[in-house]
């Protein structure tokens, strides 16, 4: 009978971990086709309140996108894409479901293309049925932790980027 009850309880355990990449998943493709269409309103809709309150308002953040995206169009370049890797485990923390991504967003211009890799956290307030996602706001882990509200074992990759010239 114990063993029963533990392979329903793994089993159990499965399904939600498959249904935590599915909807992640969704999220981020979600994410980077808003993205790419330079849509930074509604993607700001599915940034963490703590993201938004530590810039203030949520237009802040849609001028910081937009302005990111202004500068490589100035600079002749263009955003063409973002692919977004393998979320890290998925902790419980205050009644949330966290972890973090790694995201490449690719810029290229006539002559070369910057791969940016950064990542991004993401939050689910209702048990993994959707997901928000917020970027790091200060270099110092701990500190960035406290304020975006993320467990400790929550770590947001810090940004490096690679020239490829073409």
């Amino acid at each position: 009978m114990k063993h029963i009850i533990l392979l329903m309880f793994i089993f159990s355990l499965q399904m939600n971990a498959q249904d935590y990449s599915q909807k992640i998943e969704e999220s981020t493709l979600r994410f980077r086709e808003l993205f790419l269409k330079k849509n930074f309103s509604e993607l700001a809709d599915n940034a963490t309140p703590k993201l938004i309150e530590y810039l203030k308002t949520k237009q802040d953040l849609v001028y910081l996108l937009t302005e990111l995206n202004k500068n490589a169009e100035t600079n002749g370049a263009k955003i063409t894409n973002i692919i977004f890797g393998k979320n890290s485990e998925i902790v419980a923390y205050n009644e949330q479901l966290q972890c973090s991504i790694p995201f490449a967003l690719e810029i290229e211009d006539e002559k070369r293309k910057v791969i940016f890799n950064a990542g991004l956290a993401l939050i689910s307030f209702d048990k993994g049925k959707t997901w928000f996602y917020t970027f790091k706001v200060e270099k110092d882990q701990m500190l960035n932790n406290e304020i975006l509200d993320l467990d400790q074992r929550i770590v947001i990759l810090e940004k490096t980027q690679k020239i490829i010239n073409k």
